[in-house]
C-alpha cells in the first residue's frame, strides 16, 4: 500500500476488502453450416441465430434490403462477389442504413457486414 491508501483507507474510503474486478463473461458464437452433397461448406448459414447471406451480385444483394424494412436482422457476406460489387452492396446499405435509421456494423475487414433494424442493439 502506497502512503495515499493509508490516508483513505484512515478516512473510511476504503475497506479492508480486497476488490477484485468482475469477470468478463465471454460467449462463444454458434454457427450452423450447410452441407452440400453429404459434405460440409466453409459458409455459416447462422451465426448466433442470425442469418448470414452470400450474394453473388449487386442484384441480389438489393433484395435483402426488405428484411431492414422489416425489422429483422442479417448478416451480408461479400466475399462471393467481386471487389466491384461488393463496393457497391458495401455503398447501397450504407444508404439504405441511413435511410431507415439501422445500423450496418463491419464485422470483418469490408467483408462481412451485420444489419440491425432500428431499435436493435449489440449485446456485448
Amino acid at each position: 500500500m502506497n502512503f495515499m491508501s493509508y490516508i483513505f483507507k484512515a478516512l473510511g474510503f476504503e475497506s479492508d476488502e480486497v476488490r477484485t474486478k468482475p469477470k468478463k463473461i465471454v460467449k462463444k458464437t454458434k454457427a450452423s453450416f450447410k452441407f452440400k452433397n453429404g459434405k460440409m461448406t466453409n459458409r455459416a448459414e447462422h451465426i448466433d441465430g442470425i442469418p448470414v447471406y452470400y450474394p453473388e451480385t449487386f442484384g441480389q444483394a438489393k433484395e435483402y434490403a426488405q428484411f431492414l424494412r422489416d425489422k429483422k436482422a442479417f448478416i451480408i457476406s461479400v466475399e462471393s462477389c467481386s471487389r466491384e460489387d461488393g463496393v457497391k452492396i458495401n455503398e447501397y446499405f450504407h444508404g439504405v442504413a441511413f435511410g431507415i435509421k439501422a445500423k450496418m456494423i463491419n464485422l470483418e475487414e469490408d467483408r462481412l457486414y451485420l444489419l440491425l433494424p432500428e431499435g436493435m442493439e449489440v449485446e456485448e
